[in-house]
């Protein structure tokens, strides 16, 4: 069977392109034990509990970080990574939407999770600015629980 020249460059490019797409390092890390978290507003927590997941495609604007953190009976908070900028093997950089008790709190706020290559057992931080941006307001970190690095 021949096939149409148009189809034939377009397979014959895609199955080029597959070898690239699959050397792009792909990375998800866990956490279930928080260390600290900083509300600008109310001030420095030990949070009672905590859990992160984030996973994501190196040096693209593909993935997604998670946390949820309870600071004390009264103080639920929410972190998204909304936009990735910036990605590597250590660190997401982006957009950021926080919550506490259901309010969104801080709207689109840059921000840099690091420490994310680090092996279970170790720490992660996440610093997010205010609306003024790349001022360092917020704080959440935990200790790595799991990893899949692929």
């Amino acid at each position: 069977m021949k096939l149409a020249p148009r189809f034939a460059s377009l397979l014959g490019a895609l199955l080029l392109s597959l070898p690239a797409l699959a050397a792009v390092p792909t990375h998800s890390v866990w956490s279930q034990k928080p260390l600290a978290l900083v509300d600008p507003g109310l001030g420095s927590f030990s949070p009672t509990s905590g859990n992160m997941a984030t996973v994501w495609n190196e040096k693209t604007r593909n993935g997604h970080l998670h946390i949820t953190a309870q600071a004390n009976p009264n103080l639920q908070y929410e972190f998204n990574l909304v936009s990735i900028g910036v990605s590597d093997n250590d660190s997401l950089n982006g957009l950021w939407d926080i919550y506490r008790n259901g309010t969104l709190v801080c709207a689109g706020c840059h921000g840099k999770a690091y420490g994310l290559s680090q092996p279970v057992g170790n720490y992660f931080k996440l610093y997010v600015g205010d609306n003024n941006c790349y001022r360092e307001a917020w704080h959440y970190s935990g200790y790595i629980t799991n990893r899949l690095d692929f």
